[in-house]
């Protein structure tokens, strides 16, 4: 492993951005991080083995940096190794996501960094973002991902809330306390809620109602793949159900994940398999009531897709 640029001074956030063959938007994601109005960062770029220009982007900026920006170069390992070796070239006592594809406002470290001074018992800061396509168009309107709950480790363990990497910052001490991204979600996706799940079990989490990031939709998203997802968030839950917190919660954990599949699948016009996923979440956690709506919401509109059909039918012969 090398590591390219110096820094002379010692930054409060360090930017982690790991990128694997991501010259089509590495540079808009370090123009939005060296754009913002809060300076006391430095930006760590993790070259994960990529075979395109991506790390000769990447060292380009550290040459013109004056040292802010410094290059990681490693043999292709996944994304929570990359995170992980981008937090251990990191002198930063907090540490703020950025991947390769998405695009920071300029607000966001200035609004995260004032968070978490203003209450040492948050270990994490997030927001919202808003989602743009691979041209940087806007899709819909800005997500909001959180509802102010109060116990951010029993809504992100039933996937009631939402963590978004790139507006998630949070503390250097937290990792060391908890560990990183584990790598056995090499892959799969999943490496950032568990995470998440760790450090909300000991510390407070903050959300800020504000958009912070513009995170990127396209082919190349790990979230796209629906089994590999799958596989991920229930490995998710068996971890879960090893933690002190978490044992109560797997089983509800695990029905969620059933009821989320189910949703997607509507979303995909696939009603049938949304039924059978909405039911193997009632089966396994039958007072699960977002299953129930859910359920309720699939039979409806599986009900009128038939009854179009017939008339489409009807009036062909």
């Amino acid at each position: 492993m090398t590591v390219h640029g110096s820094a002379a001074r010692l930054p409060r956030v360090s930017v982690l951005v790991p990128v694997y063959n991501g010259q089509d938007y590495l540079v808009e994601a370090l123009e939005s991080a060296l754009a913002q109005c809060y300076r006391s960062f430095e930006v760590i770029v993790v070259d994960d083995g990529s075979t395109d220009a991506s790390a000769s982007i990447a060292r380009m900026y550290a040459r013109r940096s004056d040292g802010r920006v410094r290059v990681v170069a490693q043999a292709n390992a996944g994304l929570p190794a990359a995170r992980n070796a981008a937090m251990a070239a990191a002198r930063g006592e907090f540490f703020a996501l950025l991947d390769a594809d998405d695009v920071w406002l300029p607000h966001h470290l200035s609004h995260a960094v004032a968070a978490l001074d203003a209450d040492p018992a948050v270990g994490l800061v997030h927001a919202n973002i808003e989602r743009i396509d691979g041209s940087g168009r806007p899709i819909g309107v800005p997500m909001r991902l959180w509802r102010l709950q109060d116990d951010a480790f029993k809504a992100i363990a039933l996937r009631h809330e939402h963590v978004s990497c790139p507006t998630a910052v949070f503390r250097r001490s937290c990792v060391d306390a908890v560990g990183g991204f584990d790598p056995q979600f090499t892959g799969l996706g999943c490496e950032d809620r568990d995470l998440w799940l760790r450090i909300a079990e000991r510390w407070k989490l903050r959300y800020l109602d504000t958009v912070a990031a513009r995170y990127r939709v396209h082919g190349k998203n790990m979230s796209g793949n629906r089994e590999r997802m799958g596989q991920a968030r229930r490995r998710l839950v068996e971890k879960l159900a090893a933690m002190p917190r978490g044992a109560a919660l797997a089983r509800h954990a695990g029905a969620m994940i059933d009821s989320d599949l189910g949703d997607e699948l509507l979303a995909q016009g696939d009603c049938r398999g949304a039924l059978r996923a909405q039911l193997r979440a009632l089966r396994r956690r039958p007072l699960t009531q977002l299953a129930w709506r859910r359920l309720l919401r699939t039979a409806v509109t599986a009900a009128g897709t038939a009854g179009q059909d017939r008339t489409f039918a009807g009036g062909m012969q």
